[in-house]
């Protein structure tokens, strides 16, 4: 009896298909909303953020800076790509490849410039790394 159990169990995980890619669920990811800065790294080493503006504001596609959580400093709106539809995290902002991390109330974004493949959020040479906590 016992072989005849571990024989079907087998037989039913040997011929389960394979789920498709496409009916995968996939983690949404979000970072809409007004985020306010409170760390940040250029190219590895540690920056203060006193002298920078201190809310971000973000959409899927684009940007702005605010002076405080209600006043909007006066910056267009800089434009965020997502080239590819399967990694939302990875986007473009001009030319330079963006990268963005998020778990619940704490975002961060890197930026590299030149050729610097992005895959991650961690700090490094060519990077600008942002630590975000969300205000709203």
């Amino acid at each position: 009896m016992r072989i005849l159990i571990a024989l079907i169990v087998v037989s039913s995980t040997t011929f389960a298909a394979p789920i498709p890619k496409s009916l995968k669920a996939k983690k949404p990811f979000d970072i809409t909303g007004m985020w306010k800065l409170v760390e940040h790294n250029a190219d590895g080493k540690p920056g203060s953020v006193q002298q920078m503006v201190r809310y971000w504001k973000f959409t899927d596609e684009s940007f702005e800076y605010y002076n405080d959580p209600n006043t909007k400093q006066g910056n267009a709106a800089t434009k965020l790509i997502t080239p590819d539809a399967d990694e939302p995290q990875a986007k473009l902002m001009y030319s330079n490849p963006c990268y963005f991390e998020r778990d619940g109330n704490r975002m961060v974004w890197v930026y590299g410039s030149g050729s610097v493949q992005l895959e991650n959020c961690e700090p490094g040479p060519n990077r600008n790394q942002y630590v975000f906590e969300l205000v709203k």
